[in-house]
């Protein structure tokens, strides 16, 4: 059965999106002017909507046509019945200036996303770690069966080990289930998913044709900076969200926001050299189209504050600082923490700040969720009253909260029991800014539980338990013929609940894990 928050709407307008972008085969009409007549408005009207809409449209008209005829009535009086049921699709307010292809709340007012993060699937280091890397997606699914979209939030391979035939048949391993599933999905690149011999730009194509058709879409994973790929990524673009209630156009609720934070090397098949590195930030030119389609959406719905999240692989850089800062204490923020976190612009101070400086002054983002660092998974406020020590915040600052994912794959490093991110939110409480989010752990218990709102950060939570996953990985060499049998399905979904009794602070790390995680 389709989730019931899946909308099937092919954009009509769509703010800031290239039109010359290979992914979205709708392509804007020119915009219609002030002097524009109210037949060349009906006809441009008409042309922008979806076949499908349009042959209901013809189909209603030449019925209504025909029975007029047939039963003599006043053929005027038919029409405007005929057509009244178009009103929402022809409306001159949101329709005709914002009716982007998204998702909607479900009936019950809910939209809750789950985030896999770092799968590494073609590990070379790790052989026979794919299928138990599939097992935890469909384990996590299974226990979250009100899950209306999958984000895949970087290093879906590690492309450093396979050719771009290998890593489109690891692509197709990771989202035919999700097809299968007719479960919306998106994905954002990691460092690890660009390589001298794998394009983020063909793993994006290679998404876009499996998971859509001219009538139904499934992925939005995608570049809206038109054809421009080099030094800006593959993976900009946004997500709307619209209201559970409403026919034809209902109201816009929410935004997602996805960026390419880059990283690994330059693709470069045809020659067989050392790969050129690849900056891994958040390019000033993604920052810039960021900004302008989120004024102009804004603007298109005269001013509202549109809530917002956002899903970038490689983490901010104040993230670290607030790890070093020991600000941070199991009960406010409950998680593992056992590594130094490698941040955008590692090797240069200050470098994703402008990026920070987009993100802190949008209004009603509520927060920005990375992968990347395996041995991370906790959550943090960002808020101009209370400061992260020794990180001097741009100016401008809304609160807004960063969340890390779960290491999901069997790949890469890290031996803490594998999982996903889940977020959830209600669309009666947007308004009040908050989430809520956990980690589902393979086994299906929960950790991590917190509520993203005002007082988060204060609050107090049980610490996490730190447990090891079901699969050696100190051994993967051993597996590399090994079959998988996926686990039985979980039957335990019991896990931390909020508490107000705080425990002492241990922001233990090793420092281990992989400066290119």
């Amino acid at each position: 059965m389709p989730p019931s928050s899946f909308r099937n709407a092919f954009p009509i307008s769509n703010p800031g999106h290239s039109p010359t972008s290979s992914h979205f085969p709708f392509q804007q009409d020119d915009e219609i002017t002030s002097k524009t007549t109210f037949l060349s408005f009906a006809l441009h009207s008409f042309n922008a909507l979806p076949l499908r809409r349009r042959i209901v449209l013809l189909s209603t008209f030449i019925i209504g046509v025909l029975l007029t005829a047939i039963m003599k009535q006043e053929s005027l009086i038919w029409l405007l019945t005929a057509t009244a049921g178009a009103a929402p699709i022809l409306g001159w307010e949101q329709g005709s200036v914002f009716d982007y292809s998204g998702l909607r709340f479900g009936h019950d007012g809910r939209f809750q996303i789950t985030v896999f993060s770092d799968l590494h699937l073609g590990d070379g280091a790790r052989p026979g770690t794919d299928w138990p890397t599939i097992g935890v997606m469909d384990n996590v699914l299974w226990s979250e069966p009100g899950t209306d979209l999958v984000v895949l939030n970087g290093d879906l391979i590690s492309c450093e080990w396979v050719d771009q035939n290998t890593a489109n048949g690891l692509v197709d391993m990771i989202i035919d289930p999700l097809i299968r599933r007719n479960m919306p999905f998106t994905a954002t690149f990691g460092n690890h998913d660009a390589s001298r011999t794998c394009s983020t730009k063909l793993l994006a194509d290679r998404m876009w044709s499996k998971g859509n058709s001219p009538s139904h879409q499934l992925t939005w994973t995608a570049n809206s900076l038109g054809t421009q790929y080099e030094g800006v990524g593959a993976s900009n673009y946004y997500i709307p969200i619209y209201s559970s209630s409403g026919s034809g156009n209902p109201e816009l609720k929410m935004l997602l926001w996805f960026f390419d934070s880059k990283g690994g090397a330059k693709f470069d098949p045809e020659h067989d050299v050392k790969p050129e590195p690849e900056s891994d930030w958040v390019s000033e030119k993604v920052v810039s189209w960021f900004k302008l389609t989120r004024d102009q959406i804004r603007a298109d719905h005269g001013g509202k504050v549109i809530p917002s999240l956002a899903f970038v692989h490689i983490p901010l850089s104040i993230t670290e600082a607030f790890r070093k800062s020991g600000q941070r204490t199991e009960t406010t923020e409950p998680g593992i923490s056992e590594e130094i976190i490698n941040v955008q612009a590692d090797d240069i101070p200050g470098g994703d700040l402008n990026f920070l400086q987009a993100l802190s002054e949008t209004e009603g983002l509520i927060a920005a969720f990375s992968g990347h660092d395996h041995k991370i998974d906790w959550c943090m406020k960002y808020s101009s009253t209370r400061p992260v020590q020794g990180f001097n915040p741009p100016t401008s600052a809304n609160d807004m909260s960063l969340c890390f994912g779960r290491h999901t794959g069997y790949g890469g490093y890290s031996d803490y029991e594998r999982g996903a991110r889940e977020i959830i939110v209600q669309e009666d409480k947007l308004g009040q800014n908050i989430v809520d989010t956990y980690i589902r752990l393979e086994g299906g218990r929960v950790s991590g539980y917190v509520t993203l709102n005002s007082t988060f950060g204060l609050d107090q939570y049980p610490p996490v338990q730190k447990n090891k996953s079901w699969v050696n990985t100190e051994d993967q060499a051993a597996a590399e013929k090994s079959s998988f049998v996926t686990p039985s399905k979980p039957t335990s979904t019991s896990g931390d609940a909020p508490t107000s009794k705080a425990t002492s602070n241990n922001d233990f790390h090793d420092g281990e894990g992989d400066a290119n995680a």
